[in-house]
């Protein structure tokens, strides 16, 4: 019989649930005692602290750096993001993202793709490759303050963005040492890492693993529902993409292409212990080992952390009881939606020709095209031959000068969008200096929560699903939040591991720890998706 908990899934690459806009949050909530003193708080305060333990992915920092840009509330203040992670290869995935969307050597799309591709695949293409190595030598120099003389253009930007100072030598060259493994050219066979995983996993039910996903999916996954609708229409998540994620690990194939060879954001270092022998107890002793390979999640899927949740309603749209678009169309707009909010400083508008490739994907779908077809079942053109002859001569007679005109014309278009990108990621470099981003790694209670220095400090926390335990009132959490924070607790909706009672058995658990450490809970209504966050507020 197959396990409930994966036992080889050390490290978590992304989060279950959709990112929090907490600077929305903070002044979107209904006012009370707590939420005037906070609001009270921002206006008078030069910086603003946002803590995150456990984000698993950049999604919140991705977030805080958009609504940053574009808030007018919160003119000349510094945002300071403090980023808190059990594991170096975690801290350098997100560093890596990051730079990914701050790169202004790239288009959008093509930073759009980029990331998306490295955030949710184990596979990626081979040009995808070539860029990870380049980025994770400028991220090595920044890293061992040694970035003068990199050529990447994005290394200023993250040089000035990027704290490490609070993390000791030792960490700091456990993330150089991740970066340097980017561009390692040593072979690591994924696809045989992850069918590895997945034998182990289902034990004597691999050959019917299929029929087991078909369970995950239909019984539980679509079961869910998407964020803001009604359960009862599924998951956006399609079937199709799902499985296929957890047959291969790859998540999002935005074209037809070779994802050949291994994501090295995704591998990690494991540590345990040997069963070589037992003492007078019975208990397993051995020695001390380490073990660098695939550790992440292969139960619930990438999908969640951007490819849920939408402010634009188009996507979500439901047609003949189907979503018509999926997960990896969301999150493809809200990767592009994050990126251009940095460089416009307003709301990203999806524009009129953003849905042109998914229109013409679909087919002809209006009475108009339909008729068309029917008079020209071979798919020829309705011009008249008379027409189509004048139309010939039209285009033989056009001269060279005119020809030369519209090539200029057009290479002239062509360098006014380049000149208004590079102003509008000019203008993304001059906001971002108004951000710091300090990563932590290590015993986070020695380091952050248990001294004076930092209490009161954070106007926002936010804590993943697998460090709910430090929410309790022993680790002193509550003692780093400031008069009205709020904190967000990621529950465990999203793992399919467990059942509707172990889930709401978790969503207690957390609240009553929360209530024991003096946090008050509010009502989950300004969130994104109000069942895979908890939220409280430190009274005032």
């Amino acid at each position: 019989m197959a396990k409930v908990f994966d036992e080889d899934n050390v490290h978590n690459f992304w989060g279950l649930s959709p990112s929090v806009d907490v600077l929305a949050l903070l002044h979107s909530l209904p006012v009370s005692v707590s939420q005037h003193s906070m609001l009270e708080r921002l206006a008078e305060a030069d910086a603003i602290h946002l803590l995150q333990i456990g984000a698993y992915d950049c999604r919140h920092s991705a977030q805080a750096l958009a609504s940053m840009c574009k808030l007018t509330t919160l003119p000349n203040r510094t945002l300071h993001i403090w980023v808190y992670e059990e594991a170096p290869e975690i801290l350098a995935r997100h560093m890596l993202l990051l730079s990914v969307l701050l790169d202004n050597t790239l288009p959008v799309r093509q930073r759009t793709e980029l990331f998306i591709e490295l955030h949710g695949n184990a596979c990626i293409q081979a040009t995808t490759a070539q860029y990870l190595g380049k980025q994770g030598h400028m991220l090595e120099s920044v890293t061992l303050n040694s970035c003068a003389g990199t050529e990447a253009a994005p290394a200023s930007v993250i040089t000035e963005l990027f704290d490490l100072s609070l993390m000791r030598f030792q960490q700091r060259d456990d993330v150089a040492e991740t970066f340097r493994k980017y561009s390692h050219k040593a072979p690591y066979d994924m696809q045989t890492a992850w069918d590895a995983r997945i034998r182990k996993f289902y034990g004597s039910r691999y050959d019917y693993k299929r029929n087991a996903i078909d369970w995950d999916y239909h019984m539980r996954l679509a079961q869910q529902g998407t964020p803001g609708l009604d359960p009862s229409a599924g998951s956006i998540i399609h079937f199709y993409h799902f499985r296929r994620w957890r047959e291969c690990g790859v998540a999002y194939e935005l074209r037809d292409c070779k994802y050949s060879q291994a994501n090295p954001t995704l591998l990690s270092t494991a540590f345990g212990t040997c069963k070589e022998y037992k003492d007078r107890l019975g208990n397993d002793k051995g020695r001390s080992v380490s073990a660098w390979g695939f550790w992440g999640d292969i139960l619930n899927s990438p999908y969640h952390s951007f490819g849920t949740s939408c402010s634009e309603p188009s996507f979500l749209k439901i047609s003949n009881k189907q979503f018509v678009h999926t997960a990896v169309s969301v999150a493809e707009y809200n990767v592009t939606a994050i990126i251009e909010e940095m460089r416009r400083g307003k709301a990203y508008e999806l524009p009129k020709e953003g849905m042109a490739r998914s229109k013409l994907a679909a087919g002809p779908t209006t009475l108009e095209d339909l008729e068309e077809m029917a008079d020209n079942p071979d798919g020829q053109s309705a011009t008249k031959p008379d027409e189509a002859s004048s139309s010939s001569q039209s285009d033989s007679g056009q001269s060279a000068t005119e020809r030369q005109q519209a090539e200029a014309s057009t290479s002239q278009a062509s360098a006014q969008e380049q000149a208004q990108s590079d102003a509008l990621d000019a203008a993304m470099t001059d906001r971002c200096k108004h951000v710091k981003i300090h990563f932590l790694t290590g015993d986070i209670k020695k380091l952050l929560l248990s001294r004076s220095k930092y209490a009161g400090m954070f106007s926002a926390i936010t804590v993943g699903h697998r460090h709910v335990h430090l929410v309790d009132k022993e680790h002193e959490l509550q003692k780093v939040a400031a008069p009205g924070a709020v904190l967000a607790v990621e529950t465990a909706k999203y793992m399919l591991q467990l059942t509707s009672k172990q889930v709401e058995l978790f969503s207690e658990a957390v609240a009553g720890k929360a209530m024991n450490a003096g946090w008050q809970s509010l009502t989950k209504d300004e969130l994104p998706e109000p069942d895979a966050n908890q939220l409280f507020a430190m009274p005032g």
